[in-house]
């Protein structure tokens, strides 16, 4: 029998399942844990529910680099503190701590501008990011809580914010970026955590692979970030769901010519270690 901890997830999000099922099916393996990561101040009721209705659902608190464009930022970082304190023994990270720079960059392509007017924007766009991460960063050492990082083209930034703040309580979401990245992150920060997804299980994901196989079974973890990226074998034919995760972790132990059960012992406890749960 394997525990697994399923650290992202996102069951309200299932369009074609039903959130009570997804989550039925998955502690009908007997399975430990589930993060669920809320995006807006919207969804976060409805995550701080199910952790009420469900002991082994936690959650995170943050908003999605997406969703914030026409938030009072100072206001939103009060909520989110008040949030917690009021949820302290369900809330086990700040998420979404990022940089996503793609969003930008695939806008702009389409914008009928010059390029000055371009690189003001992204400079700008830019700018407003990185405040916001140093802020989510100083929010929590206040909170001692770790952050989840969403890295989107925007890895060199985000190590250059790490190192001027020393902050070293971090897992890199949805990991996919190359070994020589992630042995950066942990010279940096011994302890960090790297999460793979079921990218880790794609044909394509060379990279990916190569740093699941190399990098110390102690700074990893699995997740699902369902209901998106679906592992092989399910990739293309069904919504991703947490009973999922079974097979990012069979993948990260077949690469590593490990024992499934030895491989998914580690990253339980990994898992359970961090979050403290």
């Amino acid at each position: 029998m394997i525990k697994i901890i399923d650290t992202h997830c996102h069951p309200y999000l299932n369009k074609l399942k039903n959130k009570d099922d997804i989550i039925n099916n998955f502690f009908s393996q007997d399975w430990e844990a589930m993060i669920v990561i809320w995006t807006n101040l919207d969804s976060n009721k409805q995550v701080l529910e199910l952790t009420k209705k469900h002991p082994k659902i936690y959650a995170t608190i943050w908003i999605h680099p997406c969703d914030i464009e026409n938030l009072d930022l100072k206001e939103t970082l009060e909520i989110l503190e008040k949030t917690y304190i009021e949820n302290k023994d369900k809330i086990v990270a700040i998420w979404e701590c990022w940089l996503d720079y793609y969003w930008m960059y695939k806008d702009l392509e389409k914008a009928d501008l010059n390029d000055f007017e371009k690189e003001k924007i992204i400079e700008k766009q830019k700018e407003f990011q990185e405040i916001f991460f140093k802020w989510q960063i100083d929010l929590a050492n206040k909170l001692n809580l770790p952050i989840i990082i969403h890295n989107r083209d925007s890895k060199d930034d985000i190590f250059e914010i790490l190192v001027e703040k020393n902050f070293k309580n971090f897992i890199f979401h949805c990991y996919s970026e190359n070994l020589d990245y992630a042995e950066k992150l942990i010279n940096f920060s011994p302890n960090c955590k790297i999460s793979f997804s079921g990218i880790v299980t794609f044909n394509n994901a060379k990279q990916i692979q190569e740093t699941a196989r190399n990098i110390p079974i102690k700074n990893i973890l699995a997740e699902t970030d369902s209901p998106y990226l679906t592992p092989t074998p399910f990739r293309w034919k069904e919504e991703n769901e947490p009973i999922f995760t079974r097979y990012v972790i069979e993948k990260i132990s077949e690469l590593r010519w490990e024992k499934l059960e030895n491989t998914a012992n580690e990253i339980y406890l990994n898992s359970k270690n961090f979050f403290n749960i």
